[in-house]
């Protein structure tokens, strides 16, 4: 037996005040995933609203590149395509959300500058060029919906951890401990009571 499970006053007094400092401990943590849950939740449905879009997107556009390679030939559009500039304005940080690294995606919004001369190319090329640029913002918002959404999931399973530590470990086990000092107490605080009632009992049969 360790010296907090010696059966004292001062131990039980320290064992409840524990006790009271986990049931608060884990009410924050309840909180915390439910917070982390919600936002997880609300995240996913974005990402797969943005997704969907995102990916009729892109089937569009490829139809379009897969027309224009069939007129103009897949040789030239690599040869196109290394003539698109590169957009080096991408810039990533990370905000806090219940101690979760939430990323954040910005650049500069330009419009596309097309460095070739139309008559290499025809109105398919073009017109899907254009549309890929405006879907850059989708695609970044998409990379930073799916990080926030990694690091929300790693956040829950360790607030889990925590939470499922709390309540079936240490919670059960400082409340056990509180009856087993609490009964140990009672039990020689009756064993005094009754000495002292023996005593007293010896003492008026000699006076008598």
């Amino acid at each position: 037996m360790n010296s907090e499970q010696i059966a004292s006053k001062a131990n039980l007094i320290k064992a409840k005040e524990e006790l009271k400092l986990l049931d608060v401990g884990l009410d924050i943590l309840d909180k915390k995933r439910k917070a982390l849950m919600n936002a997880h939740e609300s995240k996913i449905k974005d990402r797969d609203s943005l997704n969907k879009k995102v990916n009729q997107t892109m089937n569009d556009v490829s139809h379009s590149f897969n027309k224009a390679m069939a007129s103009i030939g897949q040789a030239k559009l690599e040869s196109l395509a290394g003539l698109i500039p590169i957009d080096n304005s991408i810039e990533t940080k990370n905000t806090k959300f219940m101690q979760t690294d939430m990323a954040e995606v910005s650049f500069n919004p330009k419009k596309l500058s097309l460095s070739y001369s139309f008559y290499q190319t025809n109105s398919l090329f073009d017109e899907a060029l254009i549309a890929f640029n405006k879907l850059r913002a989708d695609i970044f918002k998409l990379a930073e919906l799916d990080s926030t959404i990694n690091n929300l999931e790693i956040e829950i399973r360790k607030s889990n951890k925590k939470v499922n530590s709390l309540e079936k470990i240490q919670i059960p086990q400082k409340t056990e401990l509180i009856k087993n000092i609490s009964q140990s107490i009672e039990e020689k605080e009756r064993e005094e009571f009754s000495k002292t009632k023996i005593v007293k009992s010896n003492k008026a049969k000699k006076s008598s």
